[in-house]
This record gives C-alpha cells, structure tokens and sequence, in this order.
C-alpha cells in the first residue's frame, strides 16, 4: 500500500508554473500530490493544463508535513465572489496547517495567499509584489531572496532556486548544508 502524500502543492488558475519546476525536481523522492479548487485541471501563466489530484476541502491539516504555493495571479480567486467557499477552505486549511506548526512555504505573489489568511502578522517574509496592499501592513517585509520564519517560508519569483533549495532543506533532503550551496549554484549555473 502506498503512503499518502505529506508534501502538497497548492495549484490554482494563474499559478507560476515555473515556480516550483526546481522544487518538484528536489523533492520527487517525497510523498507529494497537488491540491486545489476542485478537482478540475488547472490553466498556468505559462498556459499549461494541470491535473489536480486532491480539491482543497480533502486535505486534513495533520497529514501536511509542508504546504508549497507558488505565486500567480491569487487576487483573481480572492476577489472572486464564486470562489468564496473554496477560498475560505484554503484559508482554513493555511490556518490549521500554522496552528499545528506544519510548514507553509510560498513565493512570488503566493505569500499573498499567506497574508489573506492572516499567518503573517508580525512575521518576517518576503515576496515579489510591487504593491502588496494592506493583507502585508501587519508583516515584516525583509527583502530577502528567502525569508525562514518558523514554520513559514517565503521566497522572491526570481530566487526559485533559493526557493526549491530551501524546500529542499525543510524536507531534509540534503546531508549538509555544503550540498544545499552547491545545488544553488547547479541551479544558477555558477562555476567553482
């Protein structure tokens, strides 16, 4: 019998897929599935269809070990009045997975989804948003590549590789930290 997954992936219309290409690749020995809306495939900025195995109101909040979500476009679904219901069920879920201690990880715009679900307040993050609103005015924006709070972590859309690295670290993938550097600089491309 295979396990069930403890690693999810939150993927909804708009979602980066680019985002999260070098965290899958780090984490594809992990027990992991997608989530989202509904069990509907889901269109990516990058114009791709997605399969999702699970819809958001399946997940249980003690079997998430980590939460990834990667940016998009996530006012779209906020200020959607259709998708209420199925956005207060990932609030629900961001919140219980917080209470318990599990990890939630986001980058980009994704801390957006973070900061509507009110798991930043007085916590120290990073995202890509030229104007982050008032959902932040509660955060500690730090302008990092990565930004490790706890059991949140937030990640710049141009530091991926940061990102999927320290993904990576939270799944206790690498031996040591020297193997988590030199994947950085695999990923980046950078010579020794």
């Amino acid at each position: 019998m295979t396990e069930a997954p403890r690693i999810f992936y939150f993927l909804y219309d708009g979602y980066a897929g680019f985002e999260l290409v070098f965290v899958a690749n780090n984490l594809m020995n992990k027990r992991t599935a997608t989530v989202g809306f509904g069990k509907e495939p889901c269109r990516s900025l990058e114009n791709l269809w997605t399969v999702v195995d699970k819809d958001i109101t399946e997940v249980d909040p003690k079997d998430v070990d980590l939460l990834v979500i990667p940016g998009g476009h996530p006012l779209d679904h906020i200020n959607d009045p259709a998708k209420k219901q199925k956005v207060e069920a990932l609030v629900s879920l961001i919140r219980a997975v917080n209470k318990r201690g599990g990890k939630i990880a986001a980058i980009c715009g994704g801390p957006r989804w973070l900061a509507y679900a009110g798991v930043l307040d007085g916590r120290r993050c990073t995202h890509s948003l030229d104007e982050p609103g008032d959902m932040f005015s509660k955060a500690i924006f730090t302008n990092e590549h990565v930004t490790v709070d706890g059991n949140i972590i937030t990640g710049k859309g141009q530091a991926y590789a940061e990102f999927a690295v320290e993904m990576g670290r939270q799944a206790g993938i690498y031996e040591t930290e020297q193997q988590a550097l030199d994947d950085i600089d695999w990923l980046r491309d950078r010579k020794k």
